[in-house]
């Protein structure tokens, strides 16, 4: 992680310690998905929140956070919600339990579409993608 990044993962966990909501907006290619997962990943090993936490995203980038999930916290339980209405009713069959998933990953398009089945969900973090 760059020092830059460094920062902005202190400015985030300053943030969340303060109870604060923030826009991480540095410049396309320098990490903010980097820097998110950080954060995630000191809630789950200094502060024993693994969330759940829902990510949107434009629908391009949904395998991207995947990957990008696993290569730096593969202890996350990730799902990946996109599909057929059926399959997504698939997927959304374990939400009532506790540690069914730690983080989810949707598009715009689904999380508005979807979005009686989102509301239902108390997600501890809302995270947004460009």
């Amino acid at each position: 992680m760059g020092e830059y990044q460094q920062g902005g993962l202190n400015w985030l966990v300053s943030s969340q310690t303060r109870r604060l909501n923030g826009i991480l907006a540095d410049e396309m290619g320098l990490g903010k998905t980097l820097q998110t997962i950080a954060l995630l990943a000191y809630l789950a090993a200094y502060k024993g929140i693994w969330g759940p936490h829902l990510i949107i995203v434009p629908t391009s980038c949904i395998v991207n956070w995947e990957v990008e999930l696993k290569r730096f916290f593969p202890a996350f339980k990730t799902l990946c919600y996109y599909g057929s209405a059926k399959r997504r009713k698939e997927l959304r069959s374990g939400w009532t339990k506790s540690n069914w998933h730690h983080v989810v990953v949707t598009s715009y398009q689904l999380a508005v579409q979807d979005s009686f089945a989102f509301k239902r969900k108390k997600w501890y973090y809302l995270i947004l993608d460009e």
